[in-house]
């Protein structure tokens, strides 16, 4: 007979619930939110269980590779598809939502997520972690900046020492600012210690990987986008065209159509937000920065210009054919051993500029490409 699992699962306590293929429940309880402890649960209440389904989460990736290390066949279950499934019903609660996703990978009406791998993932913290202390460091560099301009003390663009340096030459050791800005600076000047560690390990880890490295001969890619679009993507396996790479990243536009309506929106901004803050950035290196001429600048290039009628804010009729956000192209990146197994990656920008606002001025990625070269030596600089 066979069996199949719903777990609900919090920080603290798991909600178990098992039923047979015809969809009576057999068991239904509670167990701490431990893969030990759910594995004993689930070995003496289901032991032919043929599919164990739980939602994502902050807990998912954790729980899938505790629980396939002791061969049982889990699933995690799209928290979207999960939610829309499960809000039919009419009273909320973790038991009856144990017992919905039990139902869903009893009939298979689910869409399972990808969990990264291991590796993908302690990569993906460092990234994570990097990107954070780069946005505290510029937020403490424009609250200086916002302080003394109210005294009329103006520098040009400067990061990490020199900022410092240059606050410094400007408040003298008699400003009355002096107190106010002091602590920051040495906040500053520990955030930029331990981004350049990040930054050391990041740049090693491009430089040890041969995929991130032919990620880098693009033009306008650097290391941090590399390793992260690499990291991101981690099995290229699980995409089946270039569009649905598109659609994972959140850089495909919303489509709503009923009866005569029929409208293409902006883009969904789902999935990742890091890669794809990272691949707006190389987008605009690409197109703005780069001084090498490449036929992928003229392209991009080529679609902005003309895009739009002259004073009247729409579409050339002879454009309608490109999507509005199209600013790059797909570019073909071969990953992994196997012949055939190709993957690509799509440059989108949007034309107004303001989701470049927080562009990094070249920080936010070590050494983004300006042009061809080696990936090698740009992963020395």
């Amino acid at each position: 007979m066979r069996q199949y699992v719903g777990l609900d699962v919090s920080q603290r306590e798991t909600s178990v619930c098992v039923v047979n293929e015809t969809g009576q429940p057999i068991f239904e309880g509670k167990a701490k939110s431990d893969p030990g402890d759910l594995s004993r649960l689930l070995s003496k209440h289901a032991p032919l269980a043929e599919r164990i389904g739980f939602e994502t989460g902050a807990m998912a990736s954790w729980l899938w590779h505790e629980l396939r290390r002791v061969e049982l066949p889990v699933v995690c279950i799209d928290a979207r598809h999960a939610h829309a499934a499960l809000s039919v019903r009419m009273n909320k609660s973790d038991r009856n939502d144990a017992r919905g996703l039990a139902e869903l990978v009893r009939i298979g009406w689910y869409r399972e997520a990808k969990i990264k791998s291991e590796e993908s993932q302690k990569v993906r913290a460092i990234l994570v972690a990097r990107f954070r202390l780069v946005s505290m460091r510029r937020d403490i560099e424009n609250q200086v900046r916002s302080l003394i301009k109210e005294y009329g003390l103006l520098f040009p663009r400067a990061i990490g020492r020199q900022f410092r340096n240059q606050v410094g030459e400007l408040l003298g050791e008699d400003h009355q600012l002096l107190n106010v800005i002091d602590p920051l600076l040495s906040i500053h000047e520990h955030i930029c210690q331990q981004q350049s560690k990040f930054d050391d390990e990041v740049r090693r880890l491009a430089k040890s990987d041969e995929t991130t490295r032919r990620l880098m001969t693009v033009p306008g890619v650097g290391v941090v986008t590399a390793l992260t679009f690499r990291h991101t993507i981690d099995d290229p396996s699980r995409f089946r065209s270039a569009s649905t790479v598109g659609a994972y990243l959140g850089l495909t536009p919303r489509h709503n159509q009923s009866g005569e309506t029929d409208t293409s929106g902006k883009i969904s901004r789902w999935g990742d937000r890091l890669l794809r803050t990272y691949l707006f950035e190389a987008a605009t290196v690409l197109l703005y920065r780069t001084k090498k001429w490449s036929s992928l600048k003229a392209w991009g290039m080529s679609s902005r210009s003309g895009r739009y009628e002259k004073g009247k804010g729409r579409h050339c009729p002879q454009d309608r054919r490109d999507p509005p956000l199209h600013l790059g192209r797909w570019h073909v990146v071969r990953l992994g051993p196997r012949a055939g197994l190709t993957l690509f990656c799509r440059f989108l920008a949007r034309s107004a500029g303001p989701a470049m606002s927080r562009w990094d001025g070249g920080s936010g990625d070590l050494g983004q490409s300006a042009g061809g070269g080696s990936s090698a030596r740009r992963c020395k600089r």
